[in-house]
């Protein structure tokens, strides 16, 4: 059975795992660990450990820039008695969240294998399309083709390019039967950027759905919403990256890309982004999982994705929203991340009062709490990533390529959950994540439409 190695990490889709003085009889598991900081000084040393040896332990989630806010890592057997240590050093406790990774991914791919060979995913079929498990690279394309065929009135596919490895990159583009403009304001989400991310590809496809349905029943918010704004939707971008969770590696995150100075594969597409690539939060290493990249923009992914939206912008489209999806930590991330010192934009009011109204949304839903604000203010500052670039001032096509999208509404959503099962959340959680972000959207569009119609009058 294929193992990676890359930073020190080896899973397999079987659940298998080798580490360093493994004796006959022990069987050390890749664990996460949850560590609470108690005092600000705790904040700053973990921060401090995520950026020096990030590569050695795997930070499920980032450091927030609050005591007892919980930061979760995944260990690898080696390193969990040296994890120990500097953790006693510091006064610093921890418990286990999840005991044995590889026997969680193990049993997530079981299932679904036992769902595939009793036929309950025999058919793609958009009629027999099952929202509420993970679906493949291949199933996830072939249900971009399924929605624009039985909603060909108001949704078109199109091909965003080529990955690393090949394989098509595909989205599609809603527009209500009552659009009057020919380049309306429009509104883009992306999924998938971060491969083990499952249940990001999942809940777009989710809450897209509910909304075709709600359009074609005469829903009237959801009418004015397509008929008035462009919607583009990119259910997975990092579709390498995802193809290879399924087939060797469940928690890989980044792309598959070569690197020339290096053994080590991959570029972490969140750190690629070109505004203010480069900076303070993304790893120069390239067998870091959030390494940047040799230059701003190396990743065909990221590429294909600014191309597409800048040439829509010189073609007179405006984008008023940009959000891309993640797990975990129910977090409403906007700009700047970049920028430590005062990384507050000039519309923060109005991005907060956007994202309360997301936030009452969701919890309106199912009770689930997302808390929101600027990157820097509730993480520690990273650089290259794509809610910076989303909002960052736009340049023209043949112009300063470090400019950005100039969408005011531009988001990181870190979905569920709070770290119980972290990236390996199960199935029976998926439904629920789409729902309640069906209600955000819901809540942006009523939020962007109302502005639109104010700043008319």
């Amino acid at each position: 059975m294929k193992i990676e190695r890359c930073g020190g990490r080896a899973i397999d889709k079987g659940g298998e795992r080798r580490g360093r003085g493994r004796r006959k009889g022990s069987k050390p598991e890749h664990q996460v660990w949850r560590i609470i900081p108690a005092t600000y000084q705790h904040v700053e040393w973990l921060g401090e450990l995520e950026r020096t040896r990030g590569d050695e332990f795997d930070f499920w989630t980032p450091v927030l820039k609050r005591v007892n806010h919980p930061v979760d890592i995944m260990v690898r057997p080696d390193l969990q008695n040296l994890l120990r240590t500097l953790l006693q050093h510091r006064g610093l406790g921890f418990h286990v969240m999840i005991d044995d990774v590889g026997k969680l991914v193990s049993s997530q791919m079981s299932e679904l294998s036992e769902r595939r060979e009793n036929g309950r995913l025999s058919g793609t079929a958009l009629s027999g399309f099952d929202y509420n498990v993970y679906h493949t690279y291949e199933e996830i394309m072939q249900w971009v083709d399924d929605v624009a065929t039985e909603y060909s009135h108001i949704v078109e596919s199109f091909l965003l390019g080529y990955s690393y490895e090949g394989r098509p990159i595909k989205g599609i583009k809603i527009r209500g039967t009552g659009s009057h403009d020919a380049n309306p304001r429009a509104v883009w989400f992306e999924g998938g950027i971060h491969a083990r991310e499952w249940i990001s590809p999942a809940t777009v496809m989710g809450f897209t759905q509910k909304l075709l349905d709600e359009y074609d029943n005469g829903d009237n918010l959801v009418v004015e919403m397509f008929d008035n704004l462009d919607w583009y939707i990119i259910p997975s971008l990092n579709v390498d990256g995802y193809s290879y969770t399924w087939l060797s590696d469940r928690m890989w995150r980044k792309t598959r890309s070569l690197n020339a100075k290096s053994a080590c594969i991959g570029t972490d597409p969140n750190r690629n982004w070109p505004y203010e690539w480069g900076g303070v939060g993304a790893s120069t290493w390239e067998c870091s999982d959030t390494y940047r990249g040799e230059r701003a923009i190396s990743e065909i992914e990221v590429f294909n994705a600014i191309d597409f939206l800048r040439k829509k912008k010189d073609d007179g489209q405006d984008f008023i929203v940009f959000i891309d999806f993640h797990s975990y930590s129910q977090l409403i991330i906007a700009p700047w991340s970049y920028l430590e010192s005062e990384p507050r934009t000039e519309d923060y009011d109005d991005q907060m009062a956007l994202a309360l109204e997301m936030q009452s949304a969701i919890k309106d839903t199912h009770g689930v709490v997302y808390n929101y604000g600027a990157g820097a203010d509730i993480l520690y500052a990273c650089s290259g990533v794509t809610s910076d670039w989303g909002y960052g001032t736009f340049s023209t096509h043949g112009g300063n390529t470090d400019g950005g999208l100039g969408a005011k509404y531009s988001f990181t959503v870190e979905l569920r959950d709070e770290g119980h099962y972290g990236f390996l959340l199960p199935a029976d959680q998926i439904q629920p994540s789409y729902e309640e972000m069906h209600a955000a959207v819901r809540a942006l569009g009523a939020h962007v439409l109302n502005e639109m119609s104010a700043t008319v009058q």
